[in-house]
């Protein structure tokens, strides 16, 4: 007879009802049914039974929330959202209801939920063997989300905070109601097309049927489609949206996803640090063991005193720790720079960055400007002299300067001698002054 343990009844009972409260599966579950057996308390709470055409299952809810369900009547179909626990006296398991909801439309959202869910987990998208790693750097992550929605938001304000050096590429969408589907369908498919490292699928709580997007079948099959690795980051407290079960890894919240996919650049300063110590440790072990196996040698073979056997023997000691010292320094220089570009980027997102880089355009376009009024003005000078030239060349004054004089008679300029009569009164206007004259004769050309 196989030996076994006798406990008292009580004992065994706590032992289930613990099981039970433990397992995950059984807290805040919503189960479907029809009432029956109705009874409420004087006391404010509510005991019935739901049942379907399989089984039964007794209900209890405590006053403080059955005082906020809608009228209760038997063979109202409803959905019961509570907890599994057990009753002890009677080793009766009971469901501990919190939320009541009428059947209709949230009882036909959850049928189509469950059958989804056995129609693709039977296909095999929900299989753990075609879940793909996360990148343990990623450096451009696309964020498919509304940007009014509080889950963008936080998963970038934790991004900016914890990882500075990774850009987030946001993939803007509807991400509620049934129109929003083709839209979520088309973004995973926009970020599949983009260089990314990772893709993250966010979306703040919200009710079973505000979510209910989320567990469309077109989403679900993107989701598993997309080119990159991708979470699932869609807060709630019931039911867990079908593309939780499809993403390649799930977090509770926009925030928790964050958190957990992202390196921190803190963590990565110290993880090449690290590496660098780690590095420097091991090239000195070797270089120290080089270093007694070359005395080994020199003491203890026979031919020690043989300058030609022990020089070629140092001579590849010293060929072996240059490229030890050339490898590990290669190394550490690759190193090296990755830090130093993940400073860089970092650095070039700091506001005095981004205030000296206007600062060196303005200074430029100053130059700039500088150098056309500049050129500007000495075109105008230039101009003007010409211009000036110009106007003294046919200035009449800059003539009678030279000897010529304006002869005029009765006040017209006179061009032609043979215009004139002997005796007639002329004027010759000079440089300075006019003489008044009179012709006396005239000799005309030609």
């Amino acid at each position: 007879m196989r030996a076994y343990q006798t406990v008292p009844v009580g004992r065994l009972a706590l032992y289930l009802g613990r099981r039970i409260g433990e397992d995950p599966k059984l807290q805040w579950l919503g189960v479907r049914g029809e009432i029956s057996g109705l009874r409420e308390q004087p006391n404010g709470n509510v005991y019935f039974d739901l049942k379907d055409k399989d089984a039964l299952v007794n209900c209890v809810a405590w006053s403080e929330a059955a005082a906020g369900f809608p009228p209760l009547r038997n063979g109202d179909e409803i959905v019961a959202v509570g907890s599994v626990g057990t009753f002890p006296r009677r080793s009766t398991y009971q469901l501990n209801v919190m939320v009541v909801e009428a059947a209709g439309s949230v009882g036909r959202l959850h049928a189509q939920y469950e059958e989804r869910k056995r129609k693709l987990e039977a296909e095999g998208l929900f299989a753990s063997a075609r879940k793909r790693p996360l990148p343990r750097y990623p450096f451009r992550v696309g964020l498919i989300s509304s940007r009014s929605a509080n889950g963008a938001g936080d998963f970038l304000t934790q991004a900016q905070a914890l990882a500075p050096q990774v850009t987030v590429v946001l993939f803007e969408t509807p991400v509620q109601g049934e129109a929003a589907a083709p839209e979520i369908v088309r973004a995973i498919e926009r970020a599949s097309r983009a260089e990314l490292d990772l893709i993250v699928l966010a979306r703040g709580g919200g009710s079973f049927e505000d979510l209910f997007v989320f567990s469309d079948e077109r989403v679900v099959r993107a989701l598993a489609a997309a080119r990159h690795p991708t979470v699932a980051a869609i807060g709630h407290e019931a039911d867990a949206p079908l593309v939780d079960y499809v993403a390649d890894a799930r977090a509770a919240t926009p925030s928790t996803a964050a958190q957990t996919v992202l390196p921190r650049r803190a963590e990565l300063l110290r993880t090449i640090a690290g590496q660098r110590a780690q590095a420097a440790r091991a090239i000195r072990r070797t270089v120290t063991r080089l270093e007694a196996e070359l005395a080994r040698i020199g003491t203890r073979t026979p031919l020690a005193s043989t300058e030609k056997f022990l020089g070629l023997r140092r001579q590849r000691l010293d060929v072996a720790a240059s490229d030890l010292v050339r490898s590990r320094e290669r190394g550490l220089r690759r190193r090296a720079d990755r830090l130093g570009a993940l400073v860089r980027r970092l650095d070039a997102r700091s506001p005095h960055a981004r205030l000296a880089t206007q600062r060196g355009r303005l200074a430029v376009a100053g130059e700039r400007l500088r150098g056309m009024m500049v050129r500007g003005l000495e075109r105008s000078a230039t101009r003007l002299r010409i211009a000036s030239a110009s106007l003294r060349a046919a200035d009449p004054t800059a003539l009678l300067a030279r000897g010529y004089a304006l002869v005029r008679a009765d006040g017209r300029l006179v061009r032609d001698a043979a215009e004139l009569l002997p005796g007639t009164a002329i004027t010759a206007e000079l440089a300075r002054g006019t003489l008044l004259a009179r012709v006396e004769s005239v000799e005309a050309d030609g």
